[in-house]
Protein backbone atom coordinates (compact mmCIF):
# COMPACT_ATOMS: atom_id res chain seq x y z
CA UNK A 1 0.00 0.00 0.00
CA UNK A 2 0.67 3.80 -0.88
CA UNK A 3 1.13 5.07 2.82
CA UNK A 4 -1.09 8.40 2.84
CA UNK A 5 0.89 11.50 3.56
CA UNK A 6 0.91 13.17 6.72
CA UNK A 7 0.27 16.82 7.38
CA UNK A 8 2.69 18.79 9.03
CA UNK A 9 2.31 22.49 10.16
CA UNK A 10 4.78 25.49 10.62
CA UNK A 11 4.53 28.90 11.16
CA UNK A 12 5.76 30.22 8.05
CA UNK A 13 6.40 34.51 7.33
CA UNK A 14 4.84 36.11 4.71
CA UNK A 15 7.01 39.00 3.15
CA UNK A 16 3.54 41.14 2.94
CA UNK A 17 1.22 39.94 5.67
CA UNK A 18 3.03 38.42 8.61
CA UNK A 19 3.34 35.31 9.80
CA UNK A 20 1.29 32.24 8.71
CA UNK A 21 0.42 28.65 9.58
CA UNK A 22 1.56 26.27 6.46
CA UNK A 23 0.67 22.97 6.02
CA UNK A 24 2.35 20.44 4.08
CA UNK A 25 2.55 17.41 3.11
CA UNK A 26 5.37 15.33 1.85
CA UNK A 27 5.59 14.04 -1.92
CA UNK A 28 8.49 11.93 -3.46
CA UNK A 29 10.57 12.99 -0.03
CA UNK A 30 9.84 16.93 -0.75
CA UNK A 31 7.53 18.71 2.03
CA UNK A 32 5.10 20.81 -0.07
CA UNK A 33 4.17 23.66 1.82
CA UNK A 34 0.84 25.70 1.30
CA UNK A 35 1.13 29.58 0.69
CA UNK A 36 -0.09 32.78 2.62
CA UNK A 37 -3.32 32.60 2.60
CA UNK A 38 -3.86 36.45 2.26
CA UNK A 39 -1.50 36.18 -1.17
CA UNK A 40 -3.42 33.19 -2.41
CA UNK A 41 -6.74 35.13 -1.58
CA UNK A 42 -5.22 38.67 -3.55
CA UNK A 43 -4.35 36.93 -6.45
CA UNK A 44 -7.72 35.39 -6.67
CA UNK A 45 -9.42 38.53 -6.43
CA UNK A 46 -6.69 40.35 -9.15
CA UNK A 47 -7.89 37.60 -11.46
CA UNK A 48 -11.44 38.03 -10.74
CA UNK A 49 -11.28 41.78 -11.13
CA UNK A 50 -8.84 40.83 -14.45
CA UNK A 51 -11.68 38.55 -15.79
CA UNK A 52 -14.41 41.23 -15.18
CA UNK A 53 -12.24 43.82 -17.09
CA UNK A 54 -12.08 41.29 -19.87
CA UNK A 55 -15.96 40.84 -19.64
CA UNK A 56 -16.50 44.32 -19.67
CA UNK A 57 -14.77 45.11 -23.27
CA UNK A 58 -15.67 42.10 -24.60
CA UNK A 59 -19.64 43.35 -24.12
CA UNK A 60 -18.75 47.43 -24.81
CA UNK A 61 -17.27 45.42 -28.14
CA UNK A 62 -20.53 43.63 -28.93
CA UNK A 63 -22.41 46.77 -28.14
CA UNK A 64 -19.70 48.39 -30.65
CA UNK A 65 -20.42 46.21 -33.36
CA UNK A 66 -24.35 45.94 -33.11
CA UNK A 67 -23.72 49.93 -34.16
CA UNK A 68 -26.65 51.03 -31.52
CA UNK A 69 -26.50 54.77 -30.80
CA UNK A 70 -23.70 56.42 -28.51
CA UNK A 71 -27.36 58.43 -27.08
CA UNK A 72 -28.91 55.10 -26.21
CA UNK A 73 -26.13 52.90 -25.36
CA UNK A 74 -27.58 53.02 -21.64
CA UNK A 75 -30.64 52.58 -22.43
CA UNK A 76 -31.68 48.99 -20.51
CA UNK A 77 -34.92 47.57 -19.78
CA UNK A 78 -34.14 48.22 -15.97
CA UNK A 79 -33.56 51.94 -16.58
CA UNK A 80 -37.31 52.51 -18.40
CA UNK A 81 -39.58 53.89 -16.29
CA UNK A 82 -43.10 52.26 -16.63
CA UNK A 83 -45.94 53.94 -14.72
CA UNK A 84 -48.91 53.39 -16.91
CA UNK A 85 -50.72 49.91 -16.80
CA UNK A 86 -49.76 50.03 -21.36
CA UNK A 87 -45.75 51.07 -20.15
CA UNK A 88 -46.12 48.54 -17.75
CA UNK A 89 -47.34 45.22 -19.93
CA UNK A 90 -44.93 46.91 -22.68
CA UNK A 91 -41.74 46.32 -20.59
CA UNK A 92 -43.26 42.90 -19.22
CA UNK A 93 -42.95 41.56 -22.67
CA UNK A 94 -39.95 43.03 -23.43
CA UNK A 95 -38.20 41.28 -20.39
CA UNK A 96 -39.96 37.76 -20.80
CA UNK A 97 -38.64 38.52 -24.95
CA UNK A 98 -34.99 39.32 -23.55
CA UNK A 99 -34.90 36.49 -21.19
CA UNK A 100 -36.54 33.86 -23.28
CA UNK A 101 -34.42 34.80 -26.69
CA UNK A 102 -33.09 31.38 -26.41
CA UNK A 103 -35.71 29.72 -27.51
CA UNK A 104 -37.28 32.51 -29.50
CA UNK A 105 -34.25 32.48 -31.41
CA UNK A 106 -35.69 28.91 -31.96
CA UNK A 107 -39.09 30.19 -33.69
CA UNK A 108 -37.99 33.59 -35.19
CA UNK A 109 -40.92 34.98 -32.99
CA UNK A 110 -40.36 38.67 -34.04
CA UNK A 111 -42.77 41.81 -33.05
CA UNK A 112 -43.40 45.20 -33.80
CA UNK A 113 -43.74 48.40 -31.48
CA UNK A 114 -46.01 50.98 -32.55
CA UNK A 115 -46.69 54.51 -31.23
CA UNK A 116 -46.00 58.13 -31.45
CA UNK A 117 -42.48 59.60 -31.21
CA UNK A 118 -41.29 59.91 -27.52
CA UNK A 119 -43.04 56.48 -26.25
CA UNK A 120 -40.33 54.59 -25.31
CA UNK A 121 -39.87 52.07 -28.61
CA UNK A 122 -36.56 52.61 -29.10
CA UNK A 123 -35.30 52.15 -25.07
CA UNK A 124 -37.21 48.97 -24.91
CA UNK A 125 -35.89 47.31 -28.18
CA UNK A 126 -32.15 48.55 -27.80
CA UNK A 127 -32.94 47.16 -23.90
CA UNK A 128 -33.36 43.99 -25.58
CA UNK A 129 -30.94 44.04 -27.58
CA UNK A 130 -28.48 44.88 -24.94
CA UNK A 131 -29.88 41.95 -22.65
CA UNK A 132 -29.33 39.61 -25.76
CA UNK A 133 -25.47 40.91 -25.80
CA UNK A 134 -25.27 40.77 -21.96
CA UNK A 135 -26.46 36.89 -21.99
CA UNK A 136 -23.70 36.32 -25.07
CA UNK A 137 -27.27 34.69 -27.12
CA UNK A 138 -25.69 36.11 -30.75
CA UNK A 139 -25.09 39.63 -32.34
CA UNK A 140 -27.42 42.35 -32.51
CA UNK A 141 -27.85 44.71 -34.92
CA UNK A 142 -29.31 48.33 -34.75
CA UNK A 143 -30.48 49.99 -37.72
CA UNK A 144 -32.97 52.75 -38.99
CA UNK A 145 -35.04 51.75 -42.22
CA UNK A 146 -33.17 54.25 -44.34
CA UNK A 147 -29.31 53.30 -43.09
CA UNK A 148 -30.25 49.89 -44.50
CA UNK A 149 -31.94 50.86 -47.93
CA UNK A 150 -29.00 53.18 -48.28
CA UNK A 151 -26.43 50.76 -47.25
CA UNK A 152 -27.53 47.79 -49.78
CA UNK A 153 -28.47 50.61 -52.67
CA UNK A 154 -24.57 52.23 -51.78
CA UNK A 155 -23.45 48.11 -52.62
CA UNK A 156 -24.88 48.49 -56.50
CA UNK A 157 -21.93 51.24 -56.98
CA UNK A 158 -18.87 50.73 -58.60
CA UNK A 159 -16.33 50.89 -56.13
CA UNK A 160 -18.49 50.00 -53.37
CA UNK A 161 -16.80 48.61 -50.55
CA UNK A 162 -18.97 45.23 -49.98
CA UNK A 163 -20.60 43.75 -52.38
CA UNK A 164 -24.51 43.24 -52.46
CA UNK A 165 -24.56 39.60 -51.00
CA UNK A 166 -21.91 41.51 -48.04
CA UNK A 167 -24.42 44.43 -47.76
CA UNK A 168 -27.69 42.18 -46.76
CA UNK A 169 -25.56 39.59 -44.61
CA UNK A 170 -25.05 42.21 -42.44
CA UNK A 171 -28.71 42.22 -41.59
CA UNK A 172 -29.80 38.58 -42.65
CA UNK A 173 -27.16 36.95 -40.38
CA UNK A 174 -27.61 38.34 -36.81
CA UNK A 175 -29.81 36.66 -34.33
CA UNK A 176 -31.70 39.81 -33.57
CA UNK A 177 -32.27 42.70 -35.96
CA UNK A 178 -34.07 46.10 -35.00
CA UNK A 179 -35.30 48.03 -37.70
CA UNK A 180 -36.74 52.17 -36.65
CA UNK A 181 -38.36 54.33 -38.63
CA UNK A 182 -40.30 52.08 -40.66
CA UNK A 183 -42.82 53.59 -43.06
CA UNK A 184 -40.84 56.94 -42.76
CA UNK A 185 -39.37 56.55 -46.57
CA UNK A 186 -41.19 56.88 -49.92
CA UNK A 187 -43.05 53.61 -50.27
CA UNK A 188 -41.32 52.59 -53.00
CA UNK A 189 -41.39 49.46 -54.77
CA UNK A 190 -37.23 48.82 -54.39
CA UNK A 191 -37.85 49.45 -50.53
CA UNK A 192 -40.68 47.12 -50.12
CA UNK A 193 -38.74 44.21 -52.21
CA UNK A 194 -35.68 45.29 -49.89
CA UNK A 195 -37.34 44.63 -46.84
CA UNK A 196 -38.80 41.92 -47.91
CA UNK A 197 -35.60 40.45 -49.20
CA UNK A 198 -34.19 40.77 -45.56
CA UNK A 199 -37.20 39.52 -43.56
CA UNK A 200 -37.88 36.94 -45.70
CA UNK A 201 -34.34 35.51 -45.23
CA UNK A 202 -34.45 35.95 -41.66
CA UNK A 203 -37.43 34.43 -41.63
CA UNK A 204 -36.37 31.27 -43.49
CA UNK A 205 -33.44 31.31 -41.37
CA UNK A 206 -35.55 31.62 -37.75
CA UNK A 207 -33.33 34.96 -37.16
CA UNK A 208 -35.89 37.03 -35.41
CA UNK A 209 -36.76 40.96 -36.29
CA UNK A 210 -38.24 43.80 -34.07
CA UNK A 211 -39.75 46.49 -36.40
CA UNK A 212 -40.13 50.52 -34.99
CA UNK A 213 -42.82 52.50 -36.45
CA UNK A 214 -44.61 55.68 -35.82
CA UNK A 215 -47.26 54.55 -37.88
CA UNK A 216 -51.00 52.67 -37.47
CA UNK A 217 -51.00 49.11 -37.75
CA UNK A 218 -53.09 49.33 -40.98
CA UNK A 219 -49.74 51.97 -42.49
CA UNK A 220 -47.46 49.66 -41.61
CA UNK A 221 -48.88 46.42 -43.45
CA UNK A 222 -49.82 49.41 -46.29
CA UNK A 223 -45.95 50.34 -45.98
CA UNK A 224 -44.43 46.36 -45.83
CA UNK A 225 -46.96 45.16 -47.72
CA UNK A 226 -49.15 41.80 -46.88
CA UNK A 227 -45.78 39.52 -47.64
CA UNK A 228 -43.33 41.42 -45.24
CA UNK A 229 -46.18 41.93 -42.15
CA UNK A 230 -47.41 37.99 -42.66
CA UNK A 231 -43.95 36.85 -42.09
CA UNK A 232 -43.43 39.54 -39.06
CA UNK A 233 -46.66 37.79 -37.00
CA UNK A 234 -46.04 34.47 -37.98
CA UNK A 235 -45.00 31.63 -34.92
CA UNK A 236 -46.94 34.30 -32.37
CA UNK A 237 -44.94 37.58 -33.69
CA UNK A 238 -47.19 40.61 -31.74
CA UNK A 239 -47.59 44.10 -32.27
CA UNK A 240 -47.31 46.15 -28.83
CA UNK A 241 -49.30 49.65 -29.11
CA UNK A 242 -47.23 52.36 -27.18
CA UNK A 243 -50.54 54.42 -26.99
CA UNK A 244 -49.16 56.77 -24.08
CA UNK A 245 -48.05 60.50 -24.71
CA UNK A 246 -44.15 61.23 -25.33
CA UNK A 247 -42.13 61.27 -22.59
CA UNK A 248 -39.08 62.44 -24.31
CA UNK A 249 -36.78 65.10 -22.30
CA UNK A 250 -37.30 62.26 -19.25
CA UNK A 251 -36.36 59.36 -21.32
CA UNK A 252 -36.85 58.14 -24.60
Amino acid sequence: MIPIPTEQHEIKLCADHGAYTATGRELLGKVLWTYCPQCVADRAEKQRKMDEDQERYKFEQRVKDSEIPERFKDRTLASYQATSEGQKKALAFCEDYASSFSTIRKTGRSAIFLGKPGTGKTHLAIGIGLEVLRQKQGRVMFTSASRLLRRIKDSYHKGSHESEREAYAVFTTCELLIIDEIGIQFGTEYEKNTLFDVINERYENLRPTILLSNLAMDEVKGYLGDRTFDRMRENGGQAIAFTWGSHRGAQS
